[in-house]
């Protein structure tokens, strides 16, 4: 089979590689200034790449011409990804050719006779193709890729919580699910608490002997500490204050206590 040079499957009539240099760089520039992914261009762009490859190479394109040639350089971007994936082919930029075994070559010939473009040569304007029409990433076997391993590795404990990402498209953030665990009573209080105002630290219970105001003892029990107002001072005509204890135990006396005014 005899394969034709790559200039007779790119050229024909007026265009030329300065011509697809020109609109090239006009597409690419017009993309950034209006910031267009799209790969459908409107007919404004084709108005201005005509008169952008008019003052640079002289040569006067009308909007189908220019539209018929784009369509072509699509047809070169994506032959050329093809001819990349051929099984045991890989591109030599030393050489500027794709190195493919012959079977290879003869299977992609018969599916795709515009395939033999890049039989002899690679895509000269394969980079800006690419940014015309959009980059996806293509590996080449062959190549020699630098795979940079960071040191900043982090562990990742086993209890940590793996959130997926959001499913529908809306933007919600969740917090992860928890599951509550098992109910536990708590005892805050003990069940039968003691007072801790008692007159005494004794048990309660604790039996105290007052000694009465006619001179007898009494057996009491207390229960807890009753707060007793202080005994207020009383005249008893003589000019003579008497204090007395309201009430008698073992930690006061029922002994009045004179106090004479000044």
């Amino acid at each position: 089979m005899v394969i034709p040079q790559q200039a007779e499957f790119f050229y024909k009539g007026k265009w030329s590689p300065a011509c697809d240099d020109a609109l090239v760089d006009c597409l690419i520039m017009l993309k950034e200034e209006r910031d267009v992914s799209t790969t459908v261009y409107p007919a404004w762009f084709l108005l201005t790449a005509s008169d952008w490859i008019k003052n640079k190479v002289s040569v006067v394109f009308s909007e189908f011409e220019l539209k018929d040639r784009i369509d072509m350089l699509r047809k070169r971007y994506y032959t050329f990804k093809a001819v990349l994936r051929l099984r045991g082919a890989y591109w030599n930029p030393q050489m500027k050719a794709v190195v493919a075994p012959q079977e290879s070559w003869d299977n992609m010939l018969k599916m795709n006779e515009f395939a033999g473009a890049y039989f002899y040569d690679e895509e000269p304007i394969w980079a800006r193709l690419a940014c015309v029409f959009r980059f996806d990433d293509v590996k080449v076997e062959g190549q020699k890729e630098v795979v940079v391993i960071s040191d900043n590795t982090e562990e990742m404990r086993v209890n940590e919580v793996d959130v997926s990402a959001n499913v529908g498209g809306e933007e919600e953030v969740n917090s992860p699910v928890v599951f509550p665990g098992p109910k536990v009573r708590r005892k805050l209080f003990d069940a039968d608490p003691q007072p801790n105002d008692r007159e005494s630290s004794s048990e309660p219970g604790i039996y105290f002997i007052d000694l009465t105001s006619d001179g007898n003892l009494r057996a009491r029990e207390e229960n807890g500490r009753i707060l007793y107002q202080p005994p207020k001072p009383y005249d008893d005509g003589a000019g003579t204050l008497h204090f007395k204890s309201p009430r008698a135990s073992s930690c006061g006396s029922n002994s009045p206590m004179n106090l004479r005014k000044p």
